[in-house]
């Protein structure tokens, strides 16, 4: 008879933790899922607006990259921006006149786009390119998200290398750059 009871105890426990997983974590982590979804959209159509401004003016200024970065951490996460300039270039294949000269590329990255170009010594606080080059911005969240927490509390399947929201986008500059006044 003791053990009987003892049992029926022991079911008890057991059915009350999985109650209260299914009414308090199961919705948490559907809604804290709702929020990452949410905001991989919103990262995605800003990473989006600053390369089509970038590309279709021509250069990057330092109003333009300052109003990104707001935009991005005002979704509460933390980010590992990386700008990328592809330069194309065409070598004149010298010394044969029948033949066409071939098309070269070389890239930069934030450290050339920022610290010399936007953020540099230069009063003009802007970052040119030429048409027919490329611009391109992948945007990573750093930071370990809500949903992501829970997940790693409940299943323990998180890595420190997976993440949650990433934006990315590739455009052709449609514009050469020039100094504004």
């Amino acid at each position: 008879m003791l053990k009987n009871n003892s049992g029926s105890t022991f079911m008890t426990v057991i059915i009350i933790i999985v109650g209260i997983i299914l009414l308090f974590f199961i919705p948490l982590m559907a809604a804290s899922n709702t929020q990452d979804d949410v905001t991989k959209v919103a990262v995605q159509s800003i990473v989006a607006e600053l390369v089509q401004t970038a590309s279709t003016k021509g250069k990057l200024t330092v109003n333009d990259y300052e109003n990104f970065t707001a935009k991005l951490y005002a979704t509460g996460n933390t980010y590992d921006i990386q700008l990328v300039h592809t330069i194309m270039t065409t070598n004149p294949n010298k010394g044969a006149t029948d033949k066409a000269g071939e098309n070269l590329s070389y890239s930069v990255y934030n450290t050339e786009i920022l610290n010399n170009g936007i953020y540099g010594s230069t009063n003009k606080k802007e970052y040119l390119m030429n048409k027919g080059d490329y611009f391109g911005c992948t945007v990573k969240n750093t930071n370990t998200t809500m949903a992501d927490q829970i997940k790693g509390a409940i299943f323990k399947i998180i890595g420190k290398d997976t993440y949650t929201i990433i934006g990315s986008d590739y455009a052709l500059v449609v514009t050469s750059g020039n100094y504004s006044n």
